[in-house]
């Protein structure tokens, strides 16, 4: 095949995969609404019914995520249960993009179970009663693991009368090409937070019920737990949590000894960049627990922004243009593999576009640094840019 068909194939690739990122990304966005009908309200306790969503905004317009657990106790009572349980260690998260506080655990041969103090953007929710509609906002937030890394994440929002805690439970990872979180799942974590209390002192009764919940990721069902008098009394300990992160990182290129060297050399440097961010991230998150993990993000980023292209324009001199290409796409691509795959997280199909985009847009700049031909390298710079920049302006 010859270059110019390569580098056109490429670039193609580029504009397919991030239109097709857009594609996706709408795909998820919630059907815009009026005003909270009264058959979206669902009953769960006392004398206010709940609108079982989360919102960017006091609209039904901005709404989110599904509430998926209620907890039938007040706020109090149902955080201290939360916080209890004889394996875990729940802290709070406040409103507000800021700052994370973590703290080293021994974890002995499992990863910690580590619920702590964090930020994170303000969502509301809506009640009904007697005298009329009110927007909440979070009564407490808690989450389990690294801000820089994946977590699960709860938003809870007590009743005016404390007759119950509704719960929007979901899992974030860190995108290091969005700078943001980005939720791939709710039904697990709820689930996870349920099993807590399924034979647990501190529960009388723990069910799940169909409430026919449609939008915001909702299955219609919503978990249920009435809780025991003695809940209010435990207190916040150490925790464990198994997560399969087996990482397969070795996967290295069989490539002839000579020539393809360099290549090689390449492709696994620009894997070990994407990695070893993510650990840095998550690292000094942990090392610097008063540090706001946007200012430890910010440099890690340009890292990979600038870093990865960088490498690119330096190592790709002298080597096969063909061989160059496939460097960064096996390279980096096992990068995000083995990213995604530490994370445990399913990967968005939006996202999954994007990332074969930015793959392409490095892959052009590789065969136009090898070939030394400068319009060529240019070309993929300015798709790499525009594959960077989409994100950054909630494109994608």
């Amino acid at each position: 095949m010859k270059r110019v068909y390569v580098v056109v194939a490429l670039l193609a690739v580029v504009g397919v995969a991030l239109a097709l990122s857009g594609v996706f990304a709408g795909a998820d966005e919630e059907p815009a609404v009026g005003d909270v009908a009264d058959d979206r309200l669902i009953a769960v306790d006392g004398d206010y019914r709940l609108w079982p969503y989360t919102s960017r905004s006091r609209s039904v317009t901005g709404r989110t995520l599904a509430i998926n657990v209620v907890f039938h106790a007040d706020a109090a009572t149902t955080r201290a249960a939360i916080e209890g349980r004889s394996d875990a260690d729940w802290e709070e998260t406040e409103p507000g993009e800021a700052a994370t506080r973590t703290e080293s655990e021994d974890v002995e041969e499992f990863v910690a179970r580590d619920w702590r103090d964090a930020r994170s953007s303000l969502r509301y929710s809506y009640v009904e009663g007697p005298d009329g509609g009110a927007w909440l906002t979070e009564t407490f937030e808690l989450h389990d693991g690294a801000y820089l890394g994946v977590r699960d994440h709860l938003r809870a929002y007590e009743s005016p009368d404390g007759s119950y805690t509704a719960i929007q439970a979901h899992e974030e990872y860190y995108d290091w090409f969005r700078l943001r979180h980005t939720v791939p799942d709710i039904d697990a974590p709820a689930l996870r937070l349920e099993s807590e209390f399924v034979g647990s002192d501190r529960a009388t009764d723990v069910r799940r019920e169909y409430r026919g919940i449609d939008g915001g990721r909702s299955d219609g069902w919503l978990s249920v737990i009435e809780l025991a008098a003695a809940a209010a009394l435990a207190g916040a300990l150490l925790g464990r949590r198994t997560r399969e992160t087996a990482v397969d990182l070795a996967r290295r290129l069989r490539t002839d000894v000579g020539r393809h060297a360099t290549a090689a050399t390449l492709g696994l440097a620009l894997g070990a960049v994407l990695v070893g961010v993510r650990v840095a991230g998550v690292t000094l998150e942990a090392a610097l627990p008063g540090a706001s993990p946007k200012a430890i993000a910010a440099p890690l980023y340009l890292v990979l922004a600038v870093g990865l292209p960088a490498l690119v324009v330096w190592r790709a001199p002298g080597t096969d243009p063909e061989a160059a290409a496939l460097a960064v796409v096996v390279g980096l691509g096992g990068g995000f593999l083995a990213d995604f795959a530490a994370l445990g997280v399913a990967v968005p199909p939006d996202l999954i576009v994007h990332r074969v985009a930015l793959l392409a847009a490095l892959g052009v700049v590789a065969i136009g640094r090898a070939a030394a031909d400068r319009l060529v390298a240019a070309g993929g710079v300015a798709a790499w840019a525009v594959g960077l920049a989409l994100p950054l302006l909630d494109v994608i």
